[in-house]
């Protein structure tokens, strides 16, 4: 085990040779991921208590917000290969900085309809921005290593991506919300976001798109193809078309994904107490994922990809079991006495039992994709095979508002307390509901294990035993950027 331990953090050793291109885009992407992580922690209680939203229409323009993620997201991957990444990255920071800049500083000179209207179009200028920036990223982490160091620069993009988070909860969003009040610290954290945007603008004048790491990789692509032709080319590939059908499979555990940014605040805020550290509550899963990588990627690389995907969704979909039972029966286990630290041990329970099932699955989704992708076409596959998780966030969006302002309304605590509440009508019986629409991810991917099993597409650093729904049948160009 040590001496697996120690050949991993060796393993780091091949990125002295990463080129400045590649820091500099994973420079990028930690100030995007700050700024991108504080948000998403107070986006629900900012458009409640800045912008007036109830709870229903607070989480229908986060749906709607992810909903136009997933419309833009459709043709910025075949745009960004027809104008390039240093463009792409220009785009993507120019609109983040006026739309997370504008939310932060809207509600300091508006109020009422005007503010709403406003808020509702900066939302759609963010989602235009965060389209670009998520798949701009992954391209230049791609572009700017070789096949010996690949799997290593995701493993780095990954584990940067986690340390964006922890800062962005603790340092970040408690510590504006510490400092400032609830109320004028969300307003500083979308501040901060603009900040953050409009340096992630001057890093990208520095970026030469034009450095590929292993020069196999560069095309000569006819200049005068069009997006939409690039687009077109995609959705009609097998392969492409099975790697959207096998993503789809996860759609029910991914719904546990946006939880943590439709439900969760309003649901700790309201079961414990208005000055819940969200911000410490929402480090803790980063945290697990960043120590994981460092000391369990040995371990679990020795398994195929196809079981890892089946174990890692089942882990994060029990972790709400937890909260689905009464909160009432962990009264009496050690150090829980009361009921608010019976909520506090199911709290953190589910987060680190659910950072365990990330931990396992989700690392490799993304290398997987930007190596079986076809190298004149990569920005198009990571955009599009976005798709399914884009989906999920609009629809929980819709359907978080809805459970929220039924199950876990304000005042809800006075009830529960006093005991004045049955189970059917509890913020317990809401999470029991996507307990099971959890479940139904890895149960559906296990009933179709021998249409999804298939052929092995292996890189040198094992990314192997994939389901035939990513493989498939690739055509050469994907064969030689997988070799």
């Amino acid at each position: 085990m040590l001496k697996k331990i120690v050949s991993y953090f060796a393993e780091f050793k091949v990125l002295k040779t990463a080129s400045r291109d590649f820091w500099l885009t994973n420079a990028i992407q930690f100030m995007d991921g700050l700024a991108y992580f504080s948000m998403i922690n107070v986006i629900t209680l900012y458009l409640s208590l800045n912008c007036g939203f109830n709870d229903m229409q607070s989480g229908a323009w986060v749906g709607i917000f992810t909903l136009y993620v997933t419309a833009f997201v459709l043709g910025v991957g075949s745009i960004c290969d027809a104008i390039g990444m240093r463009k792409s990255f220009f785009i993507a920071a120019g609109s983040l900085c006026l739309a997370r800049g504008g939310m932060g500083l809207a509600p300091m000179f508006l109020n009422g309809v005007a503010l709403q209207y406003t808020v509702m179009a900066l939302i759609l200028l963010l989602s235009f921005g965060t389209a670009f920036m998520v798949t701009a990223i992954p391209v230049g982490v791609r572009r700017f290593t070789t096949k010996d160091n690949r799997s290593t620069g995701f493993n780095v993009y990954y584990l940067l991506m986690n340390v964006g988070a922890v800062l962005a909860g603790f340092a970040v969003t408690d510590g504006f919300r510490n400092w400032l009040g609830e109320v004028n610290g969300n307003l500083a954290i979308l501040a901060f976001g603009g900040v953050m945007a409009a340096c992630c603008y001057f890093v990208s004048t520095f970026v030469d798109e034009h450095n590929y790491a292993d020069e196999s990789e560069r095309t000569h692509a006819d200049l005068t193809r069009r997006p939409l032709a690039i687009f077109k080319e995609v959705w009609k590939e097998s392969a492409f078309l099975k790697l959207i059908l096998f993503l789809a499979l996860t759609l029910g555990v991914r719904l546990v994904f946006t939880n943590q940014f439709l439900i969760m605040p309003k649901y700790y805020t309201r079961v414990m107490y208005s000055d819940f550290a969200l911000g410490l509550a929402n480090s803790i899963n980063p945290v697990i994922i960043v120590v994981g990588l460092i000391l369990l990627i040995p371990v679990i690389q020795r398994f195929s990809t196809f079981k890892l995907i089946v174990v890692g969704m089942s882990v994060s979909a029990v972790s709400l079991l937890f909260m689905a039972v009464p909160a009432r029966w962990m009264i009496g286990l050690p150090g829980v006495h009361n009921l608010s630290e019976a909520y506090l041990f199911v709290i953190v329970a589910q987060i680190v039992v659910f950072a365990f099932g990330e931990l396992i699955f989700s690392p490799r989704f993304t290398e997987y994709i930007s190596v079986v992708a076809p190298k004149e076409k990569v920005a198009s596959y990571m955009g599009l095979s976005a798709l399914p998780m884009f989906i999920a966030k609009p629809i929980n969006g819709f359907i978080s508002g809805i459970l929220v302002s039924g199950y876990c309304y304000d005042g809800i605590r006075a009830k529960i307390d006093s005991g004045n509440i049955a189970y059917g009508r509890s913020p317990e019986f809401m999470w029991m509901l996507y307990l099971v629409a959890a479940l139904l991810s890895p149960v559906a991917v296990i009933a179709m294990r021998r249409v999804l099993n298939g052929e092995r597409a292996q890189t040198r650093h094992e990314v192997h035993d994939i389901p035939e729904s990513v493989s498939g049948e690739p055509d050469q160009a994907m064969e030689d950027s997988a070799a």
